[in-house]
């Protein structure tokens, strides 16, 4: 006998089977009402049986009083008792909830302040609301099915590590935020499969025995880390390995265990990946790489004029609309989202936008950074110069900004010449001095 069975013989003994409907058509007709909106002949009473997680027990024990009525006063087989039944169904299993979460001293309903936080394995746990939703979640410690209408659940506020009420004392799985932040960086090691005799053909997370046949505790490789873990700690999710990206430009996702995917979640906009320091030789072989790197110099070097503005700081110009400040703060650090952005090409049109902004404000807007330009001193080129644009060039040695075509023809910086000729004269009469 199911669960509706037992609901509707405790409310007036009413059995479904008397319905005249075939098995599939009732089948069909449940399947719709459950998945569908609620009725709008009910939509008044959804508002006195609303499952939130500040009901108390009183309250829920009217509204399954309320709800048992509703259910007499309407048709056999029709779409609002069917819908009844499954709501009576729902508030009886929050009562249980309610009655169980009671008995624990720190839990929200015996506090004053009704806020739930918990903190283990650096995972901050908030409770949950009690959702109105279909969208399926399941518990990152058991793996079964949060029903999010009628359990308590909780989930980390830094890594969406999600959990039943009851499971959260039996967290193993140490917060994804902490992991990374503790790292600092990614595993740029492909794949770093030690093997499972260095694991003793146990589960890398929950230490549970694993088998070599087919099952339930088949292991699982993760492809990030390496190890192996059993079906409850590895779902099969796939996600891009940041070392396959950076050693091979490779963006093919992987079978990843949902420790490692909740770490790659996290630390995905973070810019953490050196890689000129990694793999300079991609810039050569990627051109969209090449050209992103360009653009981002452009853009540091625009930065600088930006900062020492006055107007550009009343205006917040270098920071309007800017949603990667890491893009301008920094010209060597990349996030393994800034890399995909660069594959997919969705990252060019932004910075565009951005340095079309920018340079508007410093050739055209502004007159304090239009006095800030350069004039080359090989051709006296009446019009301003800036470093951060493609025709220019910068000496290294005392920043002076001259067009790339006169300095490859005169092949040396009248600056650096004037500067050593003054230096030079300088030790003469040093010289001479001492002599006298």
């Amino acid at each position: 006998m199911t669960m509706i069975d037992i609901e509707e013989e405790q409310i007036g003994g009413v059995n479904t089977s008397e319905c005249p409907l075939s098995a599939s058509s009732t089948t069909v007709e449940s399947e719709e009402s459950m998945n569908g909106d609620i009725p709008s002949a009910l939509e008044a009473e959804e508002l006195q049986l609303a499952l939130n997680k500040e009901a108390t027990e009183e309250e829920l024990l009217k509204a399954i009083t309320r709800c048992k009525n509703l259910v007499l006063e309407t048709k056999n087989c029709s779409v609002e008792r069917k819908w009844l039944v499954r709501h009576l169904i729902e508030l009886r299993l929050r009562l249980e909830e309610c009655r169980e979460a009671a008995a624990d001293p720190e839990h929200p309903r015996n506090k004053s302040s009704g806020v739930s936080k918990r903190t283990i394995k650096g995972h901050h746990l908030i409770l949950q609301p009690l959702l109105r939703s279909t969208t399926s979640r399941y518990c990152d410690h058991c793996t079964s099915t949060i029903w999010c209408l009628v359990q308590a659940w909780y989930e980390c506020q830094d890594c969406t590590y999600s959990c039943h009420y009851k499971c959260m004392s039996f967290i193993l799985r140490e917060c994804a935020h902490v992991v990374t932040s503790e790292r600092g960086a990614f595993e740029m090691e492909i794949c770093p499969e030690v093997g499972l005799s260095a694991q003793r053909y146990k589960c890398a997370e929950c230490k549970v025995n694993l088998e070599l046949k087919k099952g339930y505790n088949e292991p699982k490789r993760c492809d990030y880390n390496g190890l192996y873990y059993c079906s409850g700690c590895h779902w099969n999710s796939l996600a891009i390995i940041p070392a396959r990206v950076v050693h091979n430009w490779d963006f093919t996702p992987r079978a990843v265990c949902q420790a490692s995917l909740q770490q790659l979640k996290v630390a995905s906009n973070r810019p953490i990946i050196n890689l000129e320091g990694l793999n300079p030789k991609l810039f050569n072989f990627v051109h969209e790489l090449n050209l992103f790197r360009r653009l981002r110099n452009d853009l540091y070097g625009m930065r600088k004029y930006l900062l020492v503005c006055r107007i550009a700081n009343e205006d917040h110009i270098l920071w309007k609309g800017v949603d990667i400040p890491h893009l301008l703060e920094t010209t060597n650090l990349y996030s393994l989202q800034d890399l995909m952005d660069v594959h997919s090409g969705e990252i060019f049109i932004k910075m565009q936008t951005w340095i079309d902004a920018f340079t508007k404000h410093i050739k055209v807007d502004c007159e304090i950074c239009k006095g800030r330009g350069h004039i080359c001193e090989i051709c006296s080129n009446d019009q301003a110069l800036y470093p951060f644009e493609s025709n220019s060039f910068t000496c290294d040695e005392c920043k002076a900004v001259f067009h790339k075509t006169c300095f490859n023809r005169k092949n040396q910086c009248p600056k650096c010449i004037r500067l050593k000729v003054r230096d030079d004269l300088m030790k003469e009469e040093e010289y001479c001095d001492d002599e006298l």
